[in-house]
């Protein structure tokens, strides 16, 4: 339609860059955003490129307003200075929440892992007590009324732990999708996807699945608090290991903030 001009690339990106950030620092990325794009479009038109030429390159080169909002959504950021007590105290519970249901999560899948090795390794592996525990004659009579098969209070123990590893387990991993699936909707609900911890969460976590993975593997190589077969410990090893490994991961860019705040603090002495 004539006299109607065509909408401006670079304003609709940032206005839908400015819909989508969810963090106290918007004003200023949007202010940054918006420099580099002029920034750009001064240097196409000065390449020779038409104004809508122009406008529509810079925005390719500068990315997707998906892939700008998620890197800026991992960026470490100030955990404390400039925040309200109430806004820390509010990042603390929710930060609580997600670890507590990711721990009852993996907490069932290591219930998974405990199922494949009884089919697999057989049930003395995850179930077997060590030699010299004795158990109490009312354990001996409960286990032996709910395994009638067994033929020994040893393998009736053995029987029920390797059960229990699993059933428990596995309403622990329930409880756990549940908590995160409730955590989700108040974050986006209430919060917004704003980083936890101002990005420090994948850091805490790998800190915490990582001690929780060596604790299992010393208590199964001491024989510390040991009650059943090694698979009962090495179950939970594992998995809290792999999910240390994969919040390790997400925590790079905090490790690499936290190198570079100790870097420059360090050549300021």
């Amino acid at each position: 339609m004539a006299g109607v001009s065509a909408p401006d690339p670079v304003q609709r990106y940032l206005t839908q860059l400015r819909a989508s950030l969810r963090t106290a620092e918007a004003g200023r990325i949007l202010a940054e955003a918006e420099d580099h794009l002029r920034e750009t479009v001064s240097a196409g038109l000065a390449a020779g490129l038409s104004h809508t030429e122009a406008r529509e390159a810079a925005v390719s080169a500068f990315g997707s307003v998906r892939a700008v909002v998620r890197a800026h959504q991992t960026r470490p950021g100030r955990l404390f200075r400039g925040r309200t007590p109430r806004a820390v105290l509010g990042d603390l519970f929710l930060s609580a929440w997600k670890l507590g249901g990711a721990g009852l999560a993996a907490i069932g899948a290591s219930g998974v892992v405990v199922a494949l090795m009884n089919v697999t390794l057989g049930r003395p592996f995850t179930g077997q007590a060590p030699a010299g525990v004795v158990f109490s004659k009312a354990d001996c009579a409960y286990w032996m009324a709910g395994w009638p098969g067994a033929h020994t209070c040893a393998t009736a123990a053995m029987l029920e732990a390797s059960s229990d590893a699993v059933i428990l387990r596995l309403a622990a991993g329930v409880g756990g999708l549940v908590a995160l699936g409730a955590y989700g909707v108040v974050r986006r609900v209430v919060r917004g996807p704003a980083p936890l911890l101002a990005g420090y969460f994948p850091l805490l976590a790998a800190a915490v699945f990582g001690a929780g993975a060596l604790a299992l593997a010393l208590a199964q190589l001491t024989g510390f608090t040991v009650q059943a077969g090694p698979g009962v410990y090495l179950s939970g090893a594992l998995v809290a290991a792999v999910v240390a490994v994969c919040y390790g991961v997400r925590a790079r860019p905090a490790l690499r903030h936290l190198v570079t705040v100790w870097a420059r603090r360090a050549r300021a002495r």
